[in-house]
């Protein structure tokens, strides 16, 4: 039984971030796998912080295994727990597992074809309102590969897709609130998760334009500067300038990213924008992105502002963001 397993290392209990490097599953994926599944006992450290045992390290690896196979976690589910600990392999899985210094995410790339085919069952899924669907679709995509190839190759594309079908008025403003709303969840718990514990720089402030409530486009530059150890204030959606001034004041951050995803939201604040951006702490780089932003905004960007409009390469947008803010942002007060 599962008590075997226990007794083949000392290792454990791992804490959340050595279980996910040993897996390769992300910390959202394993709560949510918890809550869904059942399949997960972790106990509680005295913080409250969940410590995993050698069992759950040997039903992950049993897990991580099958989805190999070809299997999704929802067939795995209904093995259960012990099914999955009784299983000959999970003992010599565990015995072989060497801690590396594997980063979280970095694990298999799911063929292209597989994402294109959890996409449309996305949008059909939205279309019929069924989110148990959506998110059986986002289990498998997260289980399979990483965070990065999830963005890219699911719900971008989905969003996309939902969005184009909308302003056709093929998809109910219901649908479309429906998938955005169950991303946004997620991606509000990968940037939780992807945060440093520490880092030199000061926060960066990420958030959207005033009026704009559409934050999809914020949360996944919020996760990608988490990636690169930057750590994030995210005041989401319709900030208003007068509160971003106020938020200047008292985090003093290393950068401030803004989002528009409609250009009438930056053609309505386009002079109260110019004023904020004349207001610019020293040496805090100011971004603004999205598919709202225009082209270029020359009075804007003469005072210090850098404007990345759409279709730009979104990897080499945040990779200039992250260097412009190691090379002019703040770095955190020495005590």
């Amino acid at each position: 039984m599962g008590s075997t397993i226990k007794s083949v290392s000392e290792k454990g209990p791992f804490k959340m971030r050595t279980i996910a490097r040993l897996t390769k599953f992300s910390p959202e994926l394993l709560r949510a796998w918890e809550r869904r599944h059942g399949l997960l006992h972790p106990l509680r450290g005295p913080g409250g912080h969940r410590l995993y045992t050698e069992e759950d390290l040997a039903v992950l690896l049993r897990v991580r295994s099958l989805i190999s196979e070809g299997r999704s976690i929802g067939e795995i589910a209904t093995f259960g727990r012990e099914a999955l600990l009784d299983a000959p392999e999970a003992r010599a899985q565990v015995q072989s597992v060497e801690p590396s210094p594997i980063y979280v995410g970095a694990d298999l790339e799911a063929p292209s074809n597989e994402l294109e085919r959890g996409s449309q069952t996305i949008v059909e899924a939205a279309m019929s309102m069924d989110g148990a669907v959506i998110n059986r679709v986002l289990d498998d995509a997260f289980a399979s590969t990483s965070p990065e190839h999830v963005i890219a190759g699911l719900i971008l594309p989905v969003s996309r897709e939902i969005g184009d079908r909308w302003m056709a008025g093929r998809c109910s403003v219901a649908s479309e609130h429906l998938a955005s709303g169950i991303f946004v969840h997620r991606l509000r718990k990968m940037v939780e998760t992807a945060e440093p514990a520490n880092s030199e720089w000061r926060p960066v402030i990420v958030a959207c334009f005033p009026d704009e409530y559409h934050q999809l486009g914020a949360l996944i530059s919020a996760y990608w500067l988490c990636r690169n150890g930057l750590r994030v204030t995210f005041f989401g959606a319709a900030l208003p300038f007068d509160d971003l001034r106020s938020t200047w004041q008292v985090l003093e951050p290393s950068a401030t990213l803004l989002s528009v995803t409609r250009r009438a939201v930056y053609d309505l604040h386009r002079l109260s924008f110019r004023k904020l951006v004349a207001e610019i702490p020293s040496g805090m780089p100011l971004f603004v992105g999205g598919q709202g932003a225009p082209a270029e905004d020359p009075g804007a960007e003469r005072m210090g502002a850098r404007i990345f409009p759409v279709g730009q390469d979104s990897t080499q947008v945040m990779a200039a963001v992250v260097d412009a803010i190691r090379e002019r942002g703040r770095k955190t007060h020495s005590r």
